[in-house]
C-alpha cells in the first residue's frame, strides 16, 4: 500500500506542476490583455469586477484563508457546500464546470478532497491553477484505524498522510502563505495588496496561537476526547493528549472494541467531557458519555460550518476561539 501510494503521489505531483505552470502563463497573459482593452473599459467599475481573479476554495478553512488574502481584489467562493462534511464528498457536473471557469482552485491536499486525483488526471482544467495549500508542510503519517473506504480511504490512497494541518494555527500560517503566493503570481498587478493581506492574516493566526498557548497553559488536565482524529497536529503543539473515537473521518464505523478502548482511556484520565462535532450526529458521543459518566459538548474540527453560522459571518478565528473555550472548560483551566 505504501509503495503504491508513493508512486501515485509522485504522479499527481507531476500533473499538478504541469497544470500550475500552464495556468500561470495563461493568467499572466490575460492580465496584460486586459490592461490594453480600452481606456473606457479600464475605468469601468463593471469591467473591473468582471476581470477580478476568480478563486474557488475547497472547504471552510481553505475558503477562510483565501478570502482573507483576496480582500476585494478577487472573487472567492467555496466548493463543498456549507453544512456538508467534506470527507469523501464528490462534486456534481455543474460544480466541476465552475472549477473550469476559475483561475485558481485552492485545496488542502493529502486526501482531504477525494476528488482531486480525478480532477488532475482529467485534463479539462486548462485555465485553472490547482494550489495545494499544504505544500512544504511536514505531515504526519495517517493512522489507518477505522479507515472507511468512502471517507478515510482517499487519505490513505493519496499518500497516507494526516491532512488536518489547518487545526494547528502555526501550520495554517504556511497554508496562508502558499495561497498568498499563488494569488500574487496569478494576478501580479495586485501582488502587493495580496502580500499585505497575507501578512495581516498571518499576524492574526500568530495571535490565535498565543491565545491558545496562554489559555491552555495551566489546566488541571492535559487530555481530551475528540470525535474523530482531526487534532494530531494541534494536540502536541500545545502539550495535550487527544483520545479520538472514530479515526480519520467522522462517519467511519467504530467497533465495540474501539469504543471500549476509548471508554477505558477516558476513565483513566478522569475525563468529564466527550466531544462530538458540529456536522455529525452526537448519538455515538452521547452513548460514550453515558458510559463514562461525562457530558457531551462540541469541539469543531473546522471542516465546515452550518448555514446559521454562515449567515452570522462566523469565521475560522471565531470557531477556534469557541474551541478554546470548550477545551478550557473540559480540561479545567483557570
Amino acid at each position: 500500500m505504501a509503495l503504491k501510494s508513493g508512486k501515485k503521489t509522485a504522479a499527481i505531483a507531476a500533473v499538478v506542476a504541469a497544470v500550475i505552470l500552464s495556468a500561470l502563463v495563461i493568467a499572466t497573459s490575460n492580465v496584460f490583455v486586459q490592461k490594453n482593452i480600452s481606456p473606457s473599459l479600464a475605468n469601468s467599475t463593471n469591467s473591473a469586477s468582471a476581470h477580478k481573479l476568480k478563486v474557488i476554495a475547497s472547504f471552510f478553512p481553505m475558503y477562510e484563508f483565501a478570502k482573507n488574502v483576496a480582500g476585494d481584489r478577487a472573487d472567492v467562493s467555496i466548493f463543498i457546500p456549507i453544512g456538508d462534511e467534506p470527507h469523501g464528498w464528490e462534486p456534481t457536473t455543474q460544480e466541476i464546470q465552475d472549477v473550469q471557469n476559475s483561475q485558481l482552485f485552492i485545496y488542502n491536499g493529502a486526501g482531504m478532497e477525494a476528488f482531486i486525483p480525478t480532477f488532475l488526471s482529467a485534463g479539462n482544467f486548462g485555465n485553472t491553477t490547482f494550489v495545494k495549500a499544504s505544500t512544504g508542510i511536514t505531515m504526519l503519517n495517517a493512522n489507518e484505524t477505522n479507515a472507511d473506504p468512502n471517507e478515510a480511504g482517499p487519505i490513505i490512497v493519496q499518500g497516507g498522510k494526516d491532512p488536518h494541518v489547518w487545526n494547528d494555527p502555526v501550520l495554517a500560517e504556511q497554508e496562508v502563505r502558499n495561497i498568498g503566493n499563488a494569488m500574487e503570481k496569478a494576478d501580479p498587478a495586485n501582488a502587493q495588496y495580496y502580500e499585505n493581506n497575507t501578512v495581516t492574516y498571518i499576524g492574526k493566526l500568530a495571535k490565535l496561537d498565543q491565545d491558545i498557548k496562554s489559555g491552555l497553559a495551566n489546566c488541571k488536565m492535559r487530555t481530551f476526547v475528540s470525535f474523530h482524529n482531526a487534532f494530531n497536529y494541534f494536540a502536541p503543539r500545545y502539550n495535550l493528549t487527544d483520545i479520538w473515537i472514530s479515526g480519520l473521518a467522522p462517519e467511519a464505523e467504530v467497533s465495540p472494541q474501539d469504543l471500549e478502548r476509548v471508554e477505558t482511556l477516558a476513565k483513566q484520565a478522569n475525563v468529564k467531557v466527550i466531544f462530538s462535532e458540529d456536522l455529525v450526529s452526537p448519538q455515538l458521543a452521547d452513548a460514550l458519555s453515558a458510559d463514562v459518566g461525562a457530558r457531551t459538548e462540541i469541539l469543531s474540527p473546522l471542516e465546515g460550518i452550518n448555514k446559521t453560522e454562515q449567515q452570522e459571518g462566523i469565521t475560522y478565528l471565531d470557531k477556534w476561539h469557541e474551541n478554546l473555550s470548550e477545551l478550557r472548560d473540559a480540561m479545567q483551566c483557570p
